[in-house]
């Protein structure tokens, strides 16, 4: 084990520890040494370091708590080793206090370059933007974590170990570290069935028209075949609407809430079994894909056109859509078709974004749908807690 090692979830304590473990003798000591090699007094060393005698004997006696880097320059000039050198036989003997400022200063760097903090603020994750110490226990409770420095090891190790970490928008990267983690704690234990999934997706239309349970079915007999659903809440500055995981070999798909549409959780359920269906062995290479974000390996379009054939092909949405605005005709052709009416306006205004207004009232919201699923909230205190209520959830009889 060497200073060289990675050292990213150690505290500066364990390796300013360490450090004085390693080391044969200390600046001071070394100081001493050579001052007495060469008969330079405590008086010439202070001229040659160009420190004032009291500040160079708080130095040799090891109670100044502080030392300035031009001050160890000179030091390193007269002793005659490498800069780096010097600065570890400094560290070394940092006293307590000063190492706990270190630890903490470095504690909050280390979330300012992880976190977007004005964005967590805005979405109620966390209260304060100034107040470090709150902001990492917040952290730290939310995943579990039993130090700061595991966010980007422990679960970034697992998430992003078959593919070359991107730099990923700070949001991002929190709401997928946030799925992924949940993915893991609901731990499924059931095989993933390709042919029982192809037989679930043939009779999966009529519970649209459900809307307090009907989703809630459907999810828990995924998860009977393998397959993981989770909703999770939509995260300022992201712009996704669901995702594909693979989690301990398993498909997972994560939705979220983001224009709080029913119509489009349907969609875009639909739209991530496809890729469940014949994009495995892609996804595998990456551990995960979202949809709403650009992606080189999948092709979209192609998710999009399943999904909207299964829901309404553009034949029947082709036969109402004369009668679009005659509420009771829609509503005959949903029963008559087994889907709810809204996918039937949400697929009209695909088309013809302009009539939204007109037809708001009759996109029915998500809010029933996802209340029986444990819609995650940016405010829960714990990721592991929520997941084992989901777990509760998808387990039920």
């Amino acid at each position: 084990m060497s200073l060289e090692d990675d050292k990213s979830n150690q505290s500066l304590t364990e390796i300013y520890d360490y450090l004085a473990s390693k080391r044969t003798a200390t600046l001071v000591e070394l100081l001493e040494e050579q001052c007495k090699k060469h008969g330079v007094s405590q008086r010439q060393l202070s001229q040659i370091i160009g420190v004032q005698r009291k500040s160079l004997q708080r130095i040799l006696e090891g109670e100044a708590q502080k030392v300035d880097v031009l001050t160890l320059l000179k030091i390193n000039q007269f002793l005659g080793l490498e800069l780096n050198e010097v600065i570890k036989l400094y560290v070394s003997g940092i006293p307590s206090d000063s190492v706990n400022e270190l630890e903490a200063s470095r504690k909050s760097a280390y979330i300012v370059k992880h976190f977007d903090l004005e964005g967590l603020k805005k979405s109620g994750f966390i209260k304060s933007l100034i107040d470090f110490g709150e902001i990492e226990q917040r952290i730290l409770e939310f995943f579990g974590l039993d130090n700061i420095y595991e966010y980007d090891s422990e679960i970034s190790g697992a998430l992003f170990s078959r593919t070359k970490k991107s730099t990923h928008d700070k949001m991002m990267e929190f709401w997928v570290k946030s799925a992924y983690l949940q993915f893991q704690k609901v731990e499924n234990p059931n095989e993933y069935d390709r042919d029982s999934l192809l037989e679930l997706i043939s009779k999966m239309r009529p519970y649209t028209r459900q809307v307090e349970r009907g989703l809630t079915t459907v999810v828990k007999a995924l998860f009977n075949i393998g397959i993981t659903v989770i909703i999770q809440s939509y995260l300022t500055k992201t712009q996704i609407r669901g995702g594909t995981f693979i989690v301990n070999g398993k498909p997972c798909i994560v939705l979220t809430d983001f224009n709080k549409r029913y119509d489009t959780l349907w969609f875009t359920l639909l739209h991530e079994l496809c890729h469940v269906l014949f994009d495995l062995e892609t996804i595998e290479t990456t551990t995960y894909h979202l949809t709403g974000e650009p992606d080189i390996f999948l092709i979209e379009e192609e998710a999009d056109q399943f999904a909207r054939d299964y829901l309404l092909t553009p034949e029947k949405l082709a036969i109402v859509q004369p009668f679009i605005f005659s509420e009771g005709v829609v509503k005959e052709y949903a029963q008559r078709w087994k889907i709810h009416e809204s996918i039937i306006y949400g697929m009209y205004l695909h088309e013809n974004e302009n009539y939204y207004p007109k037809f708001r009232s009759y996109i029915t919201k998500s809010d029933q749908a996802v209340k029986n699923l444990k819609l995650s909230s940016w405010d829960e205190d714990s990721i592991v807690e929520h997941a084992k209520r989901i777990k509760e959830v998808l387990t039920a009889k």
